[in-house]
């Protein structure tokens, strides 16, 4: 193993691998046209803006976890969105930030290094497995390059970091070697040590070997959240087969204890978070589904077709044309592509355990890591397959880890062992030819025509970005934040519109509510002014689905209340992005807010971007309504009662986070299908029950998605409630029921569906309208929050 290896390697293929990576990457992205000053994926969607958020966090405020400079005016709280496990990542960023204050230098240098770092890692895993030199800088060169490393890319950076991946294999294919991933020392003396004397007999254990696996956990679980757990799973899965297959205690307890300190540096690394959550309970708005663990499944088609756009002309479109057959929308599964050396190996490997299975494997001189290296194919295809044990574990324990194809990073180190094994075979027999030198340059000519059939399959035009593109919008947006700037005074907070909840935006959105004034496309639009800003505080950024997410209050409520609310809160300037509305909201946006702030806009140089002074705005709500009224909007909307879905019990949960009672209009649409239950019952706070009836009617369904909006009609039956309500401080619960059917577990009766549920206060009612009674300032400033449709997900008969 690497840990205890003498024949590890020379400097020299470390050097090659770590080189050779770097510059085909460079070359397949056209990195000369690139400008390391300025980030490459910057315009359109992604979630790089996102990384540079969180760069610049970590630049601005010493770490990513607290940010006071978004989310105004509570500040963004990161807790419920766990990074701590890319800890070992975001302190390599906190380094490059001593070299320079530029989020886009600092993303654009440590992308460059994941490319060596994966490279290297994978050498030296290789090298201890006992591949030779030139064969392991062979398939750590392809490894680094895989098409996986190309789509994450800037986008999702810390995702691109996948060093730790063969750090995992190679603990994983330890099991099978003797004496396994801990060791005693050897030295004179050992065997006498007395028994009793257990430290020394403890000490004992603090052997280069253990030594090694005990770093390898660590940097395992300090380098990415799925990495790690993938490494953990197939840990264990690879201790139950070595039990099954009766390979002795000290295996099945290595791998054990192995897993066992991967999951405790885990849970070091997310203390932060584990610690928010007990304390503040799970945040709901962020949780991920077991349906979205097949989603995000593995499929044996996406690890054999070409890369997108593929160099050769017979299969350049052959991925695309399966996309498009076979998804719906968002494949990030379509870049889990091995290549054609990767394939190669998966498929030799996929050959020797079906040679296994029916029992000819002894015709097979093969190695003992060539057969665990095919276990870990079989095991790792057999946890991420759609269906798969992923599936269980995200019904039965956990659904917060979804992407499970990603796991293909570990089906694709196996494969690329392999390949190694396999070069290593093909050049001794070329070396034992008769003629040694005819046999010496085949075996060259094998080498090179493998790394560069690799880098040539892995890598095409669909990955190299449009640099002019990126940097026309980072050069505006940088230009346009400099005037905001010079405008108003430091410290100034920014209000921002649309509403766009943080993190992941609205993401897939499923409704029966159309939002025509709005989009679902933008996710992370709204950081570009944080990202280029140096003083300012913005309202983008509080965590969705706690009390600090005060805007998404007023997402659905009218124009001119949110822009009021903006200047009762203390916010000076309003950044608007009209790429957030539709194309027909879109047109009349800024004459609308120029005529009700009576200020004319700034432009964004690329004219992409608006901005208005709201200080002679709130000078003139300031005359317009009296003093009480506008500090009992500031506190009705910094202080929002809120109505959210409802997971332990099928509802609608209501939030008031004061500490006396307030009262509000609570309003609602309910919808079923035709086969649900035309009466229900709706249980209020208080106690008071209200029996209502659904009515059929016709109406149009929006599914939002990646790929665009997708519409179709279909019968439902419906009904809009409107009820005053007094909610004590805490939580009230509205719950629905089905009347004149006993209320029993089994008894589930049809779905539901609660759309719009909004709590309005006495105290913004004066503000709902704006003064001269303007139709358009009545419009939703924001998209309508998506409905409650998996935690309402059937009605509850009672008794």
């Amino acid at each position: 193993m690497l840990w205890v290896s003498k024949k590890t390697g020379s400097l020299v293929g470390v050097v090659a691998a770590m080189a050779l990576s770097v510059l085909i990457a460079g070359w397949a992205l056209r990195l000369s046209q690139a400008n390391l000053s300025l980030p490459w994926s910057y315009a359109g969607e992604g979630d790089t803006k996102f990384y540079l958020l969180l760069i610049k966090g970590i630049l601005d405020h010493g770490w990513f976890q607290s940010n006071s400079s978004l989310g105004a005016p509570f500040g963004l709280r990161l807790y419920d969105f766990p990074q701590g496990a890319d800890n070992l990542n975001l302190l390599m960023i906190k380094a490059l930030g001593l070299l320079s204050s530029n989020p886009a230098w600092i993303l654009n240098v440590f992308f460059l290094l994941t490319f060596p770092l994966t490279a290297a890692s994978a050498y030296l895993a290789l090298r201890a497995l006992g591949a030779s030199t030139s064969a392991a800088v062979i398939s750590a060169v392809i490894f680094a390059l895989l098409p996986y490393h190309f789509y994450r890319g800037e986008s999702q950076v810390l995702l691109s970091a996948y060093y730790s991946v063969p750090l995992g294999a190679l603990l994983f294919l330890g099991l099978w070697e003797e004496p396994g991933l801990f060791a005693r020392r050897s030295g004179p003396g050992q065997s006498e040590i007395d028994r009793a004397e257990i430290l020394k007999r403890a000490l004992g254990w603090l052997s280069r070997r253990t030594l090694g696996t005990v770093a390898l956990c660590v940097v395992i679980g300090s380098a990415g959240l799925y990495y790690a757990v993938f490494a953990l799973v197939l840990l264990l899965s690879g201790s139950l087969v070595a039990l099954v297959a009766r390979r002795g205690r000290r295996a099945v307890a290595s791998g054990l204890l192995a897993s066992l300190l991967i999951a405790a540096m885990l849970a070091i690394n997310l203390a932060p978070t584990l610690s928010y959550r007990a304390a503040h309970g799970k945040n709901t708005s962020i949780a991920r589904t077991p349906l979205q663990s097949d989603q995000f499944g593995l499929r044996l088609s996406d690890l054999l077709l070409p890369v997108q756009e593929d160099r050769l002309p017979f299969s350049s479109d052959v991925n695309q044309r399966y996309t498009e057959a076979t998804s719906t929308g968002y494949c990030e599964a379509c870049f889990e592509n091995l290549g054609a050396v990767g394939s190669v190996g998966f498929l030799s490997l996929c050959l020797l355990a079906l040679v296994s299975i029916v029992g000819v494997a002894g015709a097979f001189a093969v190695r003992a890591v060539y057969r665990a290296a095919a276990l870990g194919v079989a095991l790792s295809f057999a946890i991420a397959t759609i269906g798969g044990v992923s599936s269980l574990i995200a019904f039965f324990l956990t659904s917060d880890i979804r992407g499970w194809n990603r796991i293909s990073l570990f089906i694709a180190f196996f494969s690329l062992l392999a390949i190694a094994l396999l070069l290593d075979a093909a050049v001794r027999r070329l070396a034992g030819d008769s003629q040694r030198r005819r046999g010496r340059t085949l075996a060259g000519v094998l080498l090179a025509g493998t790394l560069m059939l690799g880098a040539l399959d892995e890598t095409s035009s669909y990955f190299v970005p449009v640099y002019s593109k990126d940097a026309r919008e980072w050069t505006s947006d940088a230009t346009f934040v400099k005037e905001i700037e010079a405008r108003m005074p430091s410290g100034a907070a920014i209000f921002q519109l649309p509403y766009v909840p943080f993190p992941e935006g609205y993401g897939s959105i499923s409704t029966s509510v159309s939002a025509p004034n709005t989009t679902f496309d933008t996710t992370y639009e709204l950081a570009r002014g944080y990202i280029h800003s140096k003083g300012l505080r913005w309202s983008f950024g509080a965590m969705k689905g706690r009390a600090a997410d005060w805007q998404g209050q007023l997402a659905s409520k009218p124009l001119y209340l949110s822009l009021a609310a903006a200047v009762a809160d203390g916010f000076q300037g309003l950044w608007v992005d009209p790429h957030g509305y539709s194309p027909q909201t879109r047109r009349r946006l800024a004459p609308l807010l120029a005529q009700l702030l009576r200020v004319l806009p700034l432009h964004s140089p690329a004219n992409d971007l608006l901005f208005f002074d709201l200080r002679p705005f709130a000078r003139r709500v300031a005359q317009l309504y009296p003093p009480e009224q506008v500090r009992a909007l500031r506190f009705a909307t910094l202080y929002p009662l809120r109505a959210t879905c409802e997971t332990t019990s099928d509802g609608v949960a209501l939030i008031n986070p004061s500490r006396s009672t307030r009262t509000a209009t609570l309003t609602m649409r309910l919808s079923a299908s035709p086969e649900a239950p035309t009466k229900l019952l709706v249980h209020y706070p208080g106690g008071t029950v209200e029996k209502v009836s659904l009515e059929p009617e016709d109406e149009t369904i929006a599914l939002t998605k990646h790929s665009g909006a997708v519409e179709g009609v279909s019968q439902t039956q419906a009904v809009a409630l409107s009820r005053r309500l007094s909610l004590a401080p805490g939580k009230s619960t509205v719950s629905f029921s089905v009347p004149g059917i006993p209320r029993t577990p089994a008894a589930r009766v049809g779905g539901l569906v609660v759309e719009q549920p909004t709590l309005t206060e006495d105290s913004l009612e004066p503000f709902e309208t704006a003064p001269g009674g303007s139709v358009e300032a009545q419009m939703p400033a924001g998209a309508i929050p998506p409905p409650c449709l998996q935690t309402v997900a059937a009605v509850r008969p009672i008794k």
